[in-house]
């Protein structure tokens, strides 16, 4: 999830557990608190695409690592606000941070690994964009107003319930839109004869209205979208071979391994020269008004070898090779059914 969401978010739940001890501390602590998770990127990075992969939202996501880490906390903080808040509402207060930064990243498609040191899975659930305006906005003008009140603990108290209150009610839709876009999907599957034996369904970015399905079997990928206010227009399929015995012939053994990890079985092979290029399809096509692979696809992944050492690089969507203002403009017009 963006770390605006998570900063609002977290501001709220400061404010709902210790507002009322320690003011406006309490919403501060929280912004921080439900961010912590992602501090993460101080040592993984952005630029290096295995290390984002394998160990963002892995050790600091765990459920069990943060109960470790939330005790010693809490007691710190206890000390620090001189007891004005018990351990117990202090450790509760911070569980709810980073338990709450951890299962709302769970909802996204990126994949959050909460089971960690006892597994290493993947979990997502699909039902949030990473970045959702309609989810965010909202909890953050609640929350800004609530900031103002100085004197006023009580509307800064309940300006901040109400945040939460649509935070849940909000995720509560998203999960009815997940069951709406499943049968959706498995209905066109059906009347098109789309030989998948495997399928996902996510929001396209920014909103929850707009779907996309990822469907695949051994050999191909199948890939569509479609707006919940516009049920009765068909989906457009568009299907890519899969090419797996690139990934079985490239010399990049390790990195192709870690790539399958995280996105099979919604992966895509292609060769450029001495360069594989893989397409973790989970993540929807970048570029919505394009079907060729290398353009619709425009995110991806390249293994090569440089002297003789593994590399792997990431090519991601700028403005040099997309229209951001177009992408926008196709995103609207695909959630109100006039382009599919």
């Amino acid at each position: 999830m963006d770390s605006l969401s998570h900063i609002v978010i977290g501001a709220a739940i400061g404010e709902v557990f210790l507002g009322k001890k320690i003011g406006r501390w309490g919403m501060l602590l929280g912004a921080i608190a439900k961010s912590a998770p992602d501090f993460d990127l101080f040592v993984t990075g952005l630029t290096d695409p295995r290390a984002y992969m394998c160990d963002h939202r892995a050790h600091t996501h765990s459920l069990f690592i943060e109960t470790l880490y939330a005790i010693p906390i809490a007691w710190l903080l206890m000390k620090l606000f001189k007891q004005k808040v018990s351990f117990k509402r202090m450790l509760g207060f911070l569980l709810a941070c980073l338990w709450g930064h951890s299962l709302l990243d769970w909802c996204t498609n990126f994949g959050t690994q909460l089971l960690l040191p006892f597994t290493n899975e993947n979990y997502s659930l699909n039902t949030l964009a990473i970045v959702d305006l309609l989810f965010t906005l909202p909890m953050f003008i609640l929350v800004v107003i609530a900031v103002f009140y100085r004197k006023n603990e009580t509307r800064r108290y309940k300006l901040s319930r109400a945040a939460l209150i649509y935070c849940f009610a909000y995720l509560g839709l998203t999960f009815i839109n997940k069951v709406q876009a499943n049968g959706l999907v498995e209905e066109s599957i059906a009347k098109n004869n789309i030989p998948a034996t495997h399928y996902m369904t996510n929001p396209t970015m920014l909103n929850n209205v707009l779907w996309y399905a990822v469907g695949s079997n051994d050999s191909t990928v199948f890939i569509g979208e479609f707006s919940l206010l516009h049920k009765q227009n068909p989906m457009t399929w568009h299907s890519y071979p899969r090419n797996q015995y690139l990934m079985q012939q490239c010399k990049s053994k390790k990195d192709v391994e870690i790539l399958r990890w995280f996105s099979d079985p919604y992966t895509i092979a292609q060769s450029n020269g001495d360069t594989l290029n893989m397409y973790a399809v989970k993540f929807g096509r970048t570029n919505m008004q394009e079907s060729e692979l290398q353009k619709t696809f425009v995110f991806h992944y390249k293994l090569y070898q440089k002297n003789g050492i593994e590399t792997m690089g990431m090519l991601q969507a700028n403005e040099k090779n997309m229209n951001m203002k177009e992408s926008f403009n196709d995103l609207w017009e695909r959630i109100c059914g006039r382009r599919y």
